[in-house]
């Protein structure tokens, strides 16, 4: 009996290492998000931004396939990259060419995050083509520390949408100054979307300005294999532990979405319970049910 067991036990291990490796890490889900916010909806009408983070490339394989596949039916406004395109200490040349594939009627942004600055001098390429310092690339557009304004076209009136790219060079200290300063970006009357790696500097901005803002993030992965929220704010294995995956907000007209991610780290190359994610979010003026 006792054997049987510990056969049995055995193979469910291994059934799971197997699914969580083979399985579950190209199993790529869509993630749609409505935002009931009056005021958001009031300046972005019905904009459709899809998220994309963490995909952690080292070359253009099943995985990276997929996702460009579903982009051919998702068709967004918008495509923004929160950063951690490439994976840990690689040079970035395949992760350019998958983001290079990406096209959007609004444009593709992106900002880097730890992992893209691991690649010593050459994560330039990622800002400027050639590492020309001279020369911006524009397809995907890079924003690091900076802020920019796009015209929403015809859909959306010509509204105006302010974006602003946070750098991220380590995972506790990502630029401070300029995230200290960054509500004060373009118009304050304009909501403000922020793309940054990491989420941890988005509630005490909140505490500083009542500006309608969305802040999109990436770094957890969702944990990678699920756990309780409270064993991750105990384990602290991630910066902003409490903020691990998913929509948040605080005060009025102010959200954070942190997204689940597409790859993995090169180390734990695992997933269970955590699909990768594409995320795709729209705005409503319903009140919250």
């Amino acid at each position: 009996m006792k054997i049987k067991l510990l056969c049995f036990l055995t193979l469910a291990v291994i059934s799971i290492i197997a699914y969580a490796y083979f399985i579950e890490p190209y199993n790529i889900q869509v993630h749609r998000v409505n935002i009931h916010d009056s005021e958001l909806h009031k300046q972005w009408g019905d904009i459709r931004i899809a998220q994309l983070s963490d995909l952690h490339i080292t070359k253009i394989g099943r995985r990276e396939r997929s996702v460009l596949k579903k982009f051919e039916y998702l068709k967004p406004d918008l495509i923004v990259v929160t950063g951690d395109s490439a994976q840990w200490n690689m040079r970035p040349e395949n992760a350019l060419i998958f983001l290079e594939k990406l096209r959007a009627p609004l444009g593709v942004y992106c900002v880097m995050g730890d992992a893209d600055f691991s690649s010593a001098r050459y994560h330039c390429i990622f800002c400027h083509p050639g590492g020309n310092v001279h020369k911006q690339r524009e397809n995907p557009m890079f924003l690091r520390d900076r802020t920019i304004e796009i015209d929403l076209g015809k859909k959306i009136n010509h509204r105006r949408l302010t974006i602003s790219g946070i750098a991220a060079e380590n995972d506790w200290h990502p630029d401070q100054d300029y995230t200290e300063e960054v509500w004060k970006k373009g118009n304050e009357l304009q909501a403000l979307l922020i793309l940054g790696h990491f989420s941890k500097k988005w509630t005490p901005l909140t505490t500083r300005t009542r500006r309608p803002l969305l802040w999109l993030a990436g770094d957890t992965h969702g944990g990678q294999i699920w756990l309780p929220d409270f064993i991750w704010k105990i384990i602290k294995f991630k910066p902003d532990a409490l903020h691990m995956a998913g929509l948040f907000q605080n005060n009025q007209h102010q959200y954070l979405y942190v997204n689940r991610g597409i790859g993995t780290t090169e180390n734990f190359p695992f997933r269970f319970g955590v699909r990768p994610e594409v995320t795709i979010i729209s705005f409503s003026e319903e009140a919250r049910k």
